[in-house]
């Protein structure tokens, strides 16, 4: 078991201070969404540059070069309403989560309840410290740590005092505190819930089980298949295990013959009865084992199985996986869901795998837990959900404003899952974010040698999540620190263009080969227009670009948009929506050679400023 976190190397220093464009002609904005909160001064990438390699059919990238945005490239206009609006969907919002209200039909108002309080937040969670070189994560690292136990003092402080000050807790007895996310766990008449979710501090309210099972089968179906489809077999031969995958799902058996020997398991952890570290194994019921639902063992498979049944079974990455197991029999523990993700964030895990289909609005718990995990420096890559096909059927956390939401396509034939749950999210925003192939054959948790179709948005989301991990080490080496830069390449490797819709949102995942790559990060102003120059030789073809930017859900949406402009001052392609929080275009075909231009618009930006991710590539 290897244990050492250690990070991938990296040549040169950037700096860690974020520039807004327009500071450069001596303007500052007023507030800058998007930012990290950067106490402990972890390294952060440098805004208004840009990052360009070649990345071939098989091997290393080459010919990797950083350059800075022209500084006439970044300037006001006054731009035309050419955009269509796009009507944010009518969806009732409540602070009370759907299962709850049922519950005041199927219970007695007498009946006491457990349930997770979630209070108006109150602290900007920070990008936490990383380990040091030669650091151990089971050897307690103290600075992150340390950050962690600031961060929980002070929310259990204002916790109790909200308690404390609001006489319709007279009846609640809190069992837990959280500090990831403003929230308590505690027992409550039930029939107190509906005055107290009238209280101004309150966001939202939710049972801790809510009975939400996991989100769930023919030759050309096995694993090899679908990593064929998604192009990930590249990245994987480069090498790049380092550091963690955190798997949030129903426990693993971690006997299989695809975890062992060699093993790709590190630590098989239970979030229901293990405690805050999820690892008191002392506890009654302690079980991190893939017990009831035969569910977890494949998705970890699926991330990084090793190869001992042959290739068609391997997993995606060689990445080691912790498991935390946040199932019982009954169904999802939303508490143990907030757990593993504490536990995660404190791991030093880069991507989080959400396994998970609650039953809660963006501002519910676990979404709010998953955001913040973001904030944090995490990954956050979840399942749509197996409510659909109606609008409006995306479940949590990957309903979340900083979570991929992952939707499904068939292995075999490509063809659209039909059960995915889709979007519109209550504020109009596009869900799932991106597609990633199911129905694949990998391990089942009947026998160490079982093998099972693992289907549903379930099957797919572990795609997806290897992707992300590919993606960032893969960016890693090359100096990219940004957890949003890994979301830019993920949008990029969609082949879904704008328009979008609920269905693809950016379509099905391809990672990029035998081509250019350009990346980085800028703050766009309202009314600002950067112009990012991208040289592009004779032959080429396929040019893609990408945005992505993070938003809380507490603030005011911010309207960016991308145009591909072509050598001549000509644009010939657009990702222009209005709700979205990403955009990406393509100009199919040969390109014109010359000097193309990535010209990313603050249509409409509120908040005075945005953090906005950018990725492209085009072929050979």
């Amino acid at each position: 078991m290897v244990t050492t976190r250690n990070l991938l190397s990296f040549t040169g220093s950037l700096s860690i201070v974020l520039i807004s464009p327009l500071m450069a002609h001596g303007q500052v904005t007023e507030k800058i969404s998007g930012e990290p909160y950067n106490p402990y001064q972890v390294t952060v990438d440098q805004a208004n540059q840009v990052n360009s390699v070649f990345i071939p059919r098989e091997g290393n990238a080459t010919r990797f070069k950083r350059s800075s945005i022209p500084k006439e490239n970044i300037y006001q206009v006054r731009f035309p309403r050419d955009k269509e609006p796009e009507k944010i969907p009518d969806v009732p919002t409540s602070k009370i989560s759907p299962v709850l209200n049922k519950w005041f039909q199927t219970k007695k108002l007498s009946d006491e309840v457990f349930v997770i309080i979630t209070f108006q937040e109150d602290q900007q969670i920070p990008l936490l410290p990383e380990l040091r070189e030669g650091e151990k994560r089971d050897e307690v690292s103290k600075e992150r740590q340390q950050a962690i136990e600031k961060i929980q003092a002070t929310r259990t402080e204002s916790q109790l005092r909200r308690i404390k000050q609001n006489k319709l807790f007279s009846s609640f007895k809190i069992t837990q505190h959280f500090w990831l996310v403003n929230a308590v766990v505690g027992k409550i008449p039930l029939g107190a819930i509906r005055e107290l979710a009238q209280s101004s501090d309150i966001v939202y309210i939710q049972p801790v089980q809510g009975g939400e099972k996991p989100p769930d089968a023919i030759p050309n179906n096995d694993v090899d298949d679908a990593r064929g489809l998604i192009v990930s077999d590249p990245y994987f031969n480069l090498g790049l295990t380092q550091p963690w995958i955190g798997l949030l799902d129903t426990g693993i058996r971690p006997t299989h013959i695809l975890f062992n020997s060699p093993s790709n398991i590190a630590w098989v952890r239970d979030a229901v009865n293990g405690g805050a570290n999820c690892n008191n194994t002392s506890n009654p019921g302690y079980n991190p084992f893939d017990t009831f639902w035969n569910h977890g063992t494949s998705t970890a498979a699926i991330l990084s199985g090793n190869n001992r049944l042959g290739n068609a079974y391997r997993g995606v990455t060689g990445v080691l996986v912790d498991s935390w197991q946040i199932y019982t029999n009954a169904g999802l523990n939303s508490a143990a869901a907030i757990r593993a993700i504490q536990c995660g964030v404190a791991a030093y895990d880069k991507v989080l795998v959400g396994e998970i289909q609650a039953s809660e609005s963006e501002t519910g718990a676990i979404a709010t837990a998953a955001d913040n995990a973001y904030d944090a420096g995490i990954i956050f890559v979840s399942a749509n959900g197996n409510f659909g096909p109606a609008d409006n059927t995306v479940r949590s956390p990957g309903i979340a404003h900083k979570v991929l939401g992952v939707g499904a396509f068939a292995t075999t034939d490509q063809t659209q899952y039909n059960g995915q749950g889709r979007g519109p999210a209550t504020d109009g925003r596009f869900k799932p974010d991106i597609q990633a192939p199911n129905n694949s054959e990998t391990a089942s948790n009947v026998s160490d040698t079982a093998l099972q179709v693992f289907s549903g948005t379930s099957g797919a989301t572990p795609y997806a999540s290897a992707v992300a991990m590919l993606a960032r080490n893969w960016l890693r080496q090359f100096g990219t620190f940004d957890n949003g830069q890994t979301y830019a390449f993920m949008i990029l490797y969609g082949q879904k263009s704008y328009p979008y819709n609920n269905t693809e949102g950016a379509g099905k995942l391809k990672m990029a080969t035998n081509g250019w790559a350009n990346w980085g990060k800028i703050v766009v102003t309202n009314g600002a227009t950067i112009d990012i120059p991208i040289g592009i030789g004779a032959t080429k073809k396929n040019l893609d670009a990408s945005l992505w930017w993070p938003e809380s859900a507490s603030q005011a949406h911010n309207d960016v948009d991308v145009h591909l402009i072509d050598p001549t001052g000509v644009e010939r392609a657009r990702g222009f929506s209005a709700l979205s929080v990403f955009e990406r275009a393509r100009v199919s075909g040969a390109l014109a050679s010359g000097t193309w231009k990535i010209r990313i618009r603050g249509y409409n930006v509120p908040t005075g400023g945005q953090v906005v991710y950018w990725a492209s590539h085009y072929q050979n």
